[in-house]
């Protein structure tokens, strides 16, 4: 009778492991293409984009070199563009503080765009126009996205 109740127990506890909130953030470095029919280099992907209010359509060419992920984001705060969508406010932890840091501090990055990708998707290509510090915002969020980060942080 106890291995039943261990055994339910433990089904109990791996079911409710697989309903904790999950988003997939990944932020690259990226140009744009100089000819949008080359290929990319070694070591980069080349990515079609349709464009947002912040970035230009075309083809972008995107380091596949991680700068920071959702692991590295410790808050968020939801906000709202005057073009419409969802964007997020977030505060990065102390590792991607300091990677940004550097990053953003190369002359040769500035004005370069960083590639956001949302849960495989590319959401928006943002250039780098100043040093970066421990806060970002993020735009190219669904409602949900920006919602399922909020609980990712909240239950990670």
């Amino acid at each position: 009778m106890h291995w039943r109740l261990l055994l339910c127990g433990a089904w109990l506890a791996l079911w409710n492991c697989g309903n904790k909130p999950s988003i997939a953030i990944q932020v690259f470095p990226a140009v744009l293409a100089e000819d949008p029919q080359a290929p990319a280099p070694e070591g980069w992907e080349r990515v079609e984009f349709a464009g947002s209010p912040r970035a230009a359509a075309g083809v972008y060419h995107v380091r596949l070199d991680t700068l920071l992920s959702e692991w590295n984001i410790i808050a968020c705060r939801p906000i709202s563009s005057d073009e419409g969508g969802a964007g997020a406010a977030v505060r990065l932890n102390a590792y991607a503080k300091n990677k940004m840091e550097r990053f953003s501090a190369d002359p040769d990055n500035l004005r370069k765009p960083l590639a956001l990708r949302i849960n495989g998707r590319w959401a928006d290509f943002v250039p780098v126009l100043d040093r970066i510090s421990d806060r970002m915002v993020f735009y190219g969020f669904s409602a949900k996205e920006v919602e399922d980060l909020d609980q990712y942080l909240a239950h990670r």
